[in-house]
């Protein structure tokens, strides 16, 4: 097995070097979600107009189309006005999910104004089909998991040769 370590360190090493790494952005938010993410994550998505605010900051939403998690009527969700001022009687694209017992936009997320945000609502799913718990994979898990997969072959392959290659006395 010692033989083996040079090149499994080698192999770690040259995909440290070609494995691309985050972009990094100070003070604000580092990639945003494709629309399957940001749906996959959130608890309702709807388009609805801000009617009003709650003493605890919250938005109250008059519904007006729903993909996920409510049907009609009024909800409220927390915003962070640092990044989105919400104003009153404007249509928004909303997603949002529970977050200690709170419905929350994400932060970095794709709540925004109906007229930027329209475009979003071309991938989903009508109402009644959306299935619920059903996450797209970020690529991220599939090239890592290609990685290891990789990685455990070649450790395998090199593992049988030395196997079938006769001991040297």
């Amino acid at each position: 097995m010692r033989r083996y370590f040079p090149a499994v360190l080698l192999l770690i090493w040259v995909l440290g070097l070609i494995w691309p790494a985050g972009e990094a952005n100070a003070l604000s938010c580092a990639r945003q979600p494709s629309v399957n993410e940001e749906f996959a994550r959130s608890t309702v998505v709807f388009h609805g107009k801000a009617v009003g605010e709650r003493k605890n900051g919250a938005t109250t939403f008059e519904v007006t189309e729903a993909w996920k998690g409510v049907a009609s009527g009024k909800i409220d969700v927390q915003v962070s006005t640092m990044w989105m001022p919400v104003q009153q009687g404007e249509a928004y694209l909303v997603y949002a999910a529970q977050q200690n017992g709170v419905l929350t936009a994400h932060l970095c997320g794709r709540t925004a104004l109906w007229e930027q945000g329209r475009a979003d609502t071309a991938s989903f799913l009508p109402t009644s089909v959306t299935p619920e718990g059903s996450p797209a994979a970020p690529w991220s898990l599939t090239v890592a998991g290609t990685v290891v997969a990789l990685v455990f072959a070649v450790l395998m392959t090199s593992l049988m040769t030395a196997r079938r290659e006769p001991k040297r006395k």
